[in-house]
């Protein structure tokens, strides 16, 4: 059984997994993702509650989707491009303002009852 819950997705009705497939960020990124999503829950099954099945739906939703983009990305269908810049401190002030400004204005926005999530 595979957990995808809908609060994921953007008002095109795409997840983060549909854009990891559609390669708008470069597959190693997606993929460490996954593989360490993957160890996250391993490591949470049984520790967070009692039941360990929730997490252990959640490691096989992200292991599938790990083998999924080794795949795509073994065929050449997936690419690395732009990991350049997602590792790359330089201009990372510019970007950090961006980010930083993006986090200020949901949580306003979620405050005041006006959050438009994407």
């Amino acid at each position: 059984m595979v957990t995808k819950p809908k609060y994921y997705l953007d008002r095109r009705g795409h997840d983060l997994f549909w854009e990891f497939e559609h390669g708008k960020y470069p597959v190693v990124l997606a993929i460490g993702f996954c593989y360490l999503n993957i160890e996250k829950y391993l490591r949470r099954a049984g520790r967070k509650t009692a039941d360990p099945s929730e997490d252990l739906r959640k490691a096989m939703t992200y292991f599938q989707e790990y083998k999924k983009l080794l795949e795509l990305r073994s065929v050449g269908q997936l690419h690395d491009q732009g990991l350049y810049l997602a590792l790359s401190y330089d201009n990372f002030k510019d970007r950090e303002k961006v980010y930083l400004a993006r986090l200020e204005r949901l949580e306003k926005q979620i405050k005041a009852g006006e959050a438009k999530f994407l």
